[in-house]
């Protein structure tokens, strides 16, 4: 659910929250399906110029401008930012692919008017498009924990909560990362967390980027309340966090019997805000018992957090000059691999991975 105003919406979209928007939204919504957006009002290759060419600039601003911001830390990029951060959401493959082009509207007479209504269907059922949501019975953390229980099996060294200090390097080849004072044999590093972090690991010019620094709020409720879904995001001002889902999707191992608990994400581009997060938690607090998450604040039992520095990337409309860059500095380290979103510098949605990782299982992603 999408929560604009205290007015909650369905998303994806159905025909029930659709309406819901403002008719003036819906008639251009119609309209930019009908004829295409109006000329140049948005830079084509920004995240603005592909929204309001599949929705309409009216639902854009409405909808989609709001909502970026505040998941990017209450700052507007919509039009700085690449189209591609929102197309590698959509992709199914491991390489960016770039939106859907709507067929172009051309001809006259009977062949204008089936273009124009090719054009409708094509977009219409773009926006209404199913999505993958096949998450396990016991929740998405049950990938995680069937994936660690057979790496250990396997002989494998898991170890969680561990930092590491410093990464050794002899000539081209790194050797050994050194965590928690203790040295570990590398033959092959396999690096999944924030470029910035290897760089400065490795010592060399960091990836010249921005990104967002990412705030949990974990919050623990008396008794398990009846759940609004699958995720609510809510967009209206004061809101402490753009995103929240329950603990018990995750897992059900991570709360008692009988009991619930929220995972609320924030984000910021400014470092200092993570030294200060916890003079949040009252409006963390007051945003829950406003959505309806639980009756009162008496129902919250405690809240806490983590802070994860650098850990979302963002793409300006110059990105891939700056990976190309980035990407020429690794390559005199032969036995590093980059993988997973951060690494890669990439925004894949969680179901999307999975319909990737199933593609794979069945050899039709190759």
């Amino acid at each position: 659910w999408m929560v604009i105003d205290d007015t909650w919406y369905r998303y994806p979209f159905n025909l029930g929250s659709i309406f819901k928007v403002p008719i003036r939204v819906q008639l251009d919504f119609l309209r930019t399906r009908l004829f295409g957006s109006r000329g140049a009002r948005y830079n084509p290759r920004s995240f603005a110029g592909l929204m309001s060419g599949i929705w309409g600039s009216g639902l854009f601003e409405f909808f989609f401008r709001p909502y970026l911001t505040r998941k990017m830390g209450n700052t507007d990029l919509a039009e700085t930012l690449h189209s591609d951060w929102w197309a590698m959401t959509e992709h199914d493959r491991g390489v960016v692919s770039r939106a859907p082009v709507q067929p172009a509207v051309k001809g006259s007479g009977v062949r204008r008017v089936g273009s124009i209504i090719a054009r409708a269907y094509s977009g219409v059922a773009y926006a209404f498009r199913p999505t993958l949501h096949d998450y396990p019975r016991g929740g998405f953390g049950t990938f995680a924990e069937r994936l660690s229980d057979r790496f250990v099996a396997n002989g494998g060294d898991l170890r969680l909560s561990t930092g590491i200090d410093k990464i050794t390097v002899e000539q081209n080849r790194v050797t050994g990362v050194i965590s928690d004072g203790k040295s570990v044999p590398v033959d092959r590093l396999i690096w999944t967390g924030s470029p910035v972090q290897l760089a400065n690991l490795l010592e060399i010019e960091p990836l010249t980027l921005p990104t967002l620094h990412a705030i949990i709020y974990f919050v623990e409720f008396d008794r398990r309340y009846p759940r609004p879904g699958t995720e609510v995001r809510p967009i209206f001002d004061g809101a402490a966090f753009y995103r929240s889902y329950f603990l018990e999707m995750i897992s059900d191992s991570l709360v008692p019997e009988g009991r619930s608990g929220l995972v609320a994400e924030s984000s910021t581009m400014n470092l200092d805000e993570l030294q200060h997060v916890s003079e949040t938690y009252e409006n963390v607090i007051e945003t829950c018992v406003r959505l309806g998450l639980c009756p009162n604040r008496s129902a919250i039992t405690h809240v806490s957090h983590v802070v994860i520095p650098h850990c979302y990337p963002i793409y300006p409309l110059d990105y891939e000059e700056h990976l190309r860059a980035f990407y020429e500095r690794l390559a005199r380290f032969e036995n590093i691999i980059l993988a997973g979103r951060n690494a890669r510098f990439q925004y894949v949605n969680s179901h999307q991975a999975m319909l990737q990782g199933m593609r794979t299982l069945e050899d039709r992603l190759f």
